[in-house]
């Protein structure tokens, strides 16, 4: 493709753009977010985009090492790695003394150390019954005492931050023990998460429900500003700690992370003066943004594949500009879920099972990529991705695409038209409807495309309840919804983090679709007792089996990420396990300022 014709092409929808801002000498990071963002409280986010701005704000006692191939856990605000003792049933965390939170009008002007009360208060706030986290999961049938607080928070109507939990206990202002009621080798992976990341109390209560418009962390960046599903900015936190590049070198063979390793060595985290997120939801004009030196980075959209990789190498014109690619699979996830608590589509009974095996099996998952995605994913075969512990690469239960095997279902347990009308009828004659939960962008839209083809092909009379994806996110957890495609992106590298999913006891917060077997409940539980190795990734390949069985969710794919840099970011590959970790990019100010003349 010419120069020319690019230049053409981006003037021609110069109107889509963002608006470029004037960068001047500050180092500042543009990035797209092609869903809206909900709120900023850790307590209550449980969606990926809301989730890569807390973890610039909010710092847990781990993280993970940046260039780490697999993945690696390292302190944040812990001194060390923490104390396991008791058969990995205690864990002992001392945090690192002068750490210190962004400013606030809840400090009354004085600086705010970090101790371990914050951390506390934090996993208190999971449990409080008016937030209704969707992350108690984290912490609910973990830490010893949390169910016995929530069922006296749920019954009270209220919860009394001041009351011991006997799992979380402050030893003194800097240590913090906690006890797990089994042994769980799993929880450093928790002890990472944003959702634990120290919260002050006094801020909270400070902005009540509007917490989530106010967040205030440790961590390198503070919110600067926040126009609601359109732009959010952050800025350098004055008050972080002098911090200092320390990833670890990569191997040898790792050629782009040594590259990277070296673009950083040394620096002052973090380097950028300004991380400005816009959310841009149709795949063009973020295209064209990107094309217009109007955003930094940007995860290439499926319908341009072809234009920027040919062959799935960059082509020769974004090569020219100096463009970066990385490509990758990312440790997620696509699915659809049931509502197992559906009068419809709910249930264990054999015909329940039929119904859903039956539309799985009349969705043709090769079809979304090749057609839908343009190639940019692979196809699940169970619900755990490459990179993840426990992913089987021959986990195959046969063919995922069967239609002529999903109408035989259908009529083997009486699914028919019995009216007449050409539609499919409940066994005992009543109604039988799809209702497909969806959002209005245009990736969306084929999917309801697609799912009504072959709806239409089973013989099942589909309807389409659009609305974005907020709204629907409240709806599910409230419930509400028949289904919903979702996707699940790895908050950390282990089977488990994917299968509670699926866990019973998490209906109501992650568990969407609210499947409860006891069978796979008890998978789950074994697995979470045992460390890493080959014992627990065979209970993984039995909970994959029943999943198969019982089909409470549709699997989709595992998506490809074809990542384009702009030439002067620096230091910069998507690390999963830390989301964006905008803290560790550069911006070769010189390099710009050449390139945008």
């Amino acid at each position: 493709m010419s120069d020319a014709f690019v230049r053409m092409f981006v003037v021609c929808a110069a109107a889509f753009l963002v608006a470029a801002p004037a960068l001047a000498a500050e180092k500042v990071l543009r990035v797209p977010f092609v869903i809206a963002e909900t709120n900023f409280d850790p307590a209550a986010v449980s969606d990926g985009y809301s989730h890569n701005i807390i973890h610039e704000i909010f710092e847990p006692p781990l993280t993970y090492d940046f260039l780490a191939q697999p993945a690696k856990l390292k302190p944040e605000t812990a001194e060390a790695m923490p104390e396991i003792t008791d058969g990995a049933r205690t864990y002992t965390v001392r945090i690192r003394k002068g750490i210190y939170f962004a400013d606030d009008p809840a400090f009354n002007g004085q600086k705010r150390e970090l101790t371990a009360r914050d951390y506390e208060y934090a996993m208190k706030r999971l449990i409080d019954p008016k937030i209704r986290s969707p992350n108690l999961w984290l912490i609910e049938g973990r830490v010893l005492g949390v169910e016995a607080a929530a069922a006296k928070a749920k019954k009270e109507n209220a919860f009394d931050y001041d009351a011991p939990i006997a799992g979380i206990e402050v030893l003194d202002r800097y240590t913090l023990r906690i006890r797990l009621e089994k042994p769980d080798y799993n929880f450093l992976y928790i002890l990472a998460m944003a959702n634990l990341g120290a919260q002050a109390r006094e801020v909270v209560e400070k902005y009540g429900a509007d917490i989530g418009a106010h967040p205030v962390g440790t961590g390198p960046f503070r919110l600067k500003e926040w126009k609601r599903s359109s732009k959010i900015v952050l800025e350098k936190n004055p008050n972080f700690r002098e911090t200092y590049y320390d990833a670890e070198l990569p191997p040898e063979s790792d050629v782009l992370g040594r590259r990277l390793h070296a673009e950083m060595k040394g620096k002052r985290l973090p380097q950028l003066d300004r991380v400005e997120v816009y959310v841009i939801e149709e795949s063009q004009p973020r295209w064209l943004a990107f094309l217009n030196n109007e955003l930094d980075w940007i995860n290439l959209p499926y319908e341009f594949k072809s234009m920027a990789l040919p062959n799935e190498t960059l082509a020769p014109w974004l090569e020219k500009r100096g463009v970066r690619y990385i490509p990758g699979i990312d440790p997620d996830v696509t699915y659809l879920y049931f509502n197992m608590k559906d009068p419809t589509f709910g249930g264990y009974t054999p015909d329940k099972v039929a119904l859903r095996r039956a539309i799985s099996l009349a969705y043709s998952n090769e079809e979304e990529v090749q057609m839908v995605r343009n190639g940019t994913a692979i196809e699940a075969h169970s619900l755990l991705p490459p990179g993840v512990l426990g992913y089987d690469p021959n986990f195959n239960l046969g063919r995922t695409y069967d239609l002529a095997k999903a109408k035989a279902l259908l009529d083997m347990f009486g699914y028919a038209d019995g009216n007449g009308d050409g539609w499919r009828d409940m066994p005992d004659g009543g109604p039988l409807t799809f209702v497909y939960a969806t959002e209005p962008d245009q990736l969306s839209r084929l999917f309801t495309q697609m799912w009504k083809k072959n709806m239409d092909a089973l013989g099942i009379r589909m309807e389409v309840k659009t609305a974005k994806w907020p709204e629907l996110r409240k709806e599910s957890k409230a419930g509400k919804l028949q289904n919903w495609h979702l996707a699940w992106s790895a908050d950390y590298p282990d089977g488990e983090n994917f299968y509670q999913l699926l866990y019973g006891p998490n209906c109501g917060s992650s568990n969407d679709g609210c499947f409860q077997l006891a069978e796979f409940d008890a998978l789950y539980e074994k697995a979470a007792a045992l460390p890493p190795g080959a014992e627990r990734t065979a209970i993984y390949q039995q909970m994959a089996r029943l999943m198969a069985v019982f089909a409470p969710f549709k699997l989709h794919s595992h998506r490809k990420r074809n990542q384009l840099l702009q030439p002067w970011v620096l230091g910069w590959r998507r690390n999963p396990f830390l989301h964006e970790g905008y803290r560790y990019v550069d911006i070769d100010l010189a390099r710009r300022a050449r390139d945008l003349q």
